[in-house]
């Protein structure tokens, strides 16, 4: 699906633009400012991109498949970009990422997503007349508008996966069961992706902020400074949650190997217990005909008095020395 939004020069108010036609003949026309954005595109919407837009065959390829890190590249009339939005699915408990591919044109922007970007769609349904007035400032601010919102939607995630962590914690020392230790593996895998992205986009920005680009006004600058200590602060919490994650992980270990030490010194003060129970019923056992007290009738409750005399010191022995 294609979508494009125009705003003329000098007009407050963006209108929307269906005609393919028109919509690229804009796209040569060097004045205003034109938003094209392609959202689930056919492969045949995604051929336009060469044929008829006439992008480099690089950023073409790179759009048809999915690239593992955020990226910059210079094609000297435009920018490339490529984004990841990020969007934590609670269901699964686990961070999944959307690409964001974006050229940047002196007056065109187009957003490339196979999938709904929460980003664009703040954008695009901003109330009033907030799209016009972002797009009035130019393609620089538009753009730091558009990665500003892919940005703030970290968030949300690590809101989440903080909630989650404080729930692990709890549920460690409640009931260490094996579903929590495969919760926090989950979270820390969804931590190391949000970290390998939040890094590469830090990167990323960084190039802009330090004016690799002359496409960026100085003006809009100090608005990319922002965006890129908003993702340092946000690489600085998700690495926070990893080591969070990890030592919950630590704690459960030594939750449960405390809780199995326990199991395993009761256990052996029970067998300890019975050892000489089991040695004085051992003897009484044996087949000899002449064996003291054997005819007597109380013989056989002294035994058992005996055996019950030898417990009950073995525990207070245990107690003594603490192991109890």
């Amino acid at each position: 699906m294609i979508r494009a939004t125009y705003l003329p020069p000098d007009a407050r108010q963006p209108e929307p633009l269906e005609d393919l036609d028109r919509i690229l003949a804009l796209w040569q026309e060097p004045t205003g400012l034109l938003w094209v954005d392609l959202e689930h595109p056919s492969p045949e919407e995604t051929d336009l991109l060469g044929e008829r837009f006439g992008l480099h065959p690089v950023i073409v390829e790179t759009c048809r498949e999915k690239t593992a890190n955020p990226l910059v590249h210079d094609y000297d009339t435009y920018l490339f970009l490529v984004l990841h939005a990020v969007d934590f699915r609670a269901a699964k408990e686990r961070v999944a990422t959307s690409e964001l591919d974006i050229v940047w044109g002196r007056h065109v922007v187009l957003t490339y997503h196979r999938a709904a970007v929460r980003s664009i769609t703040q954008v695009r349904e901003a109330p009033g007349n907030s799209l016009g007035a972002l797009m009035a400032r130019g393609t620089d601010f538009f753009l730091h508008a558009l990665v500003d919102r892919v940005i703030d939607n970290f968030q949300p995630a690590l809101d989440q996966m903080d909630r989650l962590i404080e729930t692990g914690e709890k549920q460690i020392f409640v009931d260490p069961t094996d579903e929590v230790l495969q919760r926090l593996l989950g979270l820390r895998r969804s931590a190391a992706h949000l970290i390998r992205v939040a890094t590469a986009q830090r990167d990323m920005v960084g190039r802009i902020v330090r004016g690799e680009f002359p496409q960026v006004g100085k003006q809009a600058l100090a608005y990319w400074r922002d965006a890129y200590d908003h993702l340092v602060r946000m690489a600085q919490a998700v690495e926070t949650q990893r080591d969070l994650i990890v030592s919950a992980r630590d704690a459960y270990l030594s939750v449960v190997s405390n809780r199995m030490n326990e199991v395993m010194k009761v256990l052996t003060i029970i067998a300890t217990i019975f050892i000489p129970i089991t040695f004085v019923a051992g003897i009484y056992g044996m087949n000899f005909e002449w064996m003291p007290e054997l005819k007597q009738w109380w013989a056989y409750p002294v035994v058992l008095g005996v055996m019950a005399v030898v417990a009950a010191g073995m525990l207070v022995f245990f107690r003594r020395k603490r192991w109890l």
